[in-house]
């Protein structure tokens, strides 16, 4: 049912879209819309009022929204991932995060720039984060940081929970594509955390988890950066048809290829579902072909949108241009550097030692 509401207000996405990479910023509007069709509590659990959907709806409707406006796509995918990290914490912290508000939505960044230090009754967080898509629309903050001990040595590398008015927002974003994603920078000085608000790299997953939150921990995060890109390629397929400067078996094969990766995704998440269902980790060989086609997929999905642009006709309305910035800052993001992940994988198939199986 989600992804038919979500349908429904498509059309006003795509009617916004130029206005979203002209101001930099997805509309509140939009933003109600999306919780009102269900989008953000799909990863939620439902002991909270989510949906616990299973993660192809989520990648679906992920999908389209960036076939619309890749802007909006993004921020809805990492919007709507986050919750489906907080369901990892600590009840605690998810009864402060949701039990006041349902709608709360929060920003994260894993990036181990922040310092975590033992003081009374929890921690003391301090640190700056780049690049935290959709802070402005967060009412909490999901922080990396380095937890050190009183001898100033590393012991975990965590992540910390603090609400709004523990971080400062700087709006700095001013990235070629993805305008509207509001990556700005965040700052928390010396914010008191409780232990419940922190998940530490080296902490087991709880018992008693339901099958969609014993997934590994990056398979959603990875495939969320890659489904808007799919979408944005399927959102120029489908809205042009102009004169081209060419043959056209390019671009069918090029489209093919962006088809075959959905399937691949469906495959690949429907199996490391069954793995969670019968609470069994992924092996190697899962774990790097799920990397394997996640990666691919966005380079088909970027051949398109290349094509588009090699190839088409007057772009009036700048709409390749658009997409084709969005796709060239998506491709900044961890989650799509192919040649890590693929030569990682080549060295697997060739039963060489790998020493990181880039997850």
């Amino acid at each position: 049912m989600t992804v038919e509401a979500v349908h429904a207000l498509l059309p006003a996405i795509a009617e916004a879209a130029a206005d979203v990479d002209r101001t930099g910023a997805v509309d509140a509007d939009i933003i109600a819309g999306l919780h009102e069709a269900g989008f953000f509590a799909m990863l939620r659990p439902t002991a909270f009022g989510g949906v616990q959907a299973h993660p192809d709806e989520y990648l679906t409707a992920s999908r389209d929204i960036a076939a619309a406006c890749t802007s909006t796509g993004w921020l809805a995918a990492m919007l709507g991932v986050h919750a489906w990290h907080l369901a990892l914490f600590d009840e605690r912290a998810q009864h402060d995060v949701w039990a006041d508000n349902p709608r709360a939505l929060l920003c994260e960044s894993y990036a181990p720039t922040g310092r975590l230090e033992q003081a009374s009754g929890g921690f003391r967080l301090s640190g700056r984060w780049s690049r935290c898509a959709g802070a402005q629309h967060a009412s909490w903050l999901m922080a990396g940081a380095v937890l050190v001990g009183e001898d100033g040595a590393a012991q975990d590398f965590t992540v910390a929970l603090v609400p709004r008015e523990d971080f400062t927002i700087e709006p700095n974003w001013n990235g070629l594509g993805l305008r509207g994603i509001g990556a700005d920078e965040v700052v928390v000085s010396r914010a008191i955390v409780p232990h419940y608000r922190t998940f530490g790299v080296s902490q087991q997953p709880r018992v008693g988890l339901a099958p969609l939150y014993r997934l590994p921990q990056t398979v959603l995060y990875t495939h969320a950066g890659t489904v808007p890109v799919i979408g944005a390629a399927l959102g120029l397929l489908a809205a042009r048809r102009p004169s081209f400067a060419g043959p056209l078996d390019a671009i069918a094969t090029a489209s093919a290829g962006v088809h075959l990766s959905i399937r691949q995704i469906e495959r690949n998440i429907g199996e490391f579902m069954s793995c969670a269902d019968h609470d069994v980790f992924p092996d190697a060989a899962l774990l790097l072909r799920g990397r394997r086609d996640q990666v691919v997929a966005f380079e088909r999905a970027a051949q398109v949108v290349r094509w588009f642009v090699e190839r088409s006709g007057p772009d009036l309305d700048g709409l390749v241009e658009r997409v084709w910035r969005d796709v060239q800052t998506a491709r900044m993001h961890v989650s799509n550097d192919a040649e890590r992940v693929l030569s990682v994988v080549g060295q697997f198939a060739f039963g060489l030692k790998v020493d990181e199986f880039i997850l």
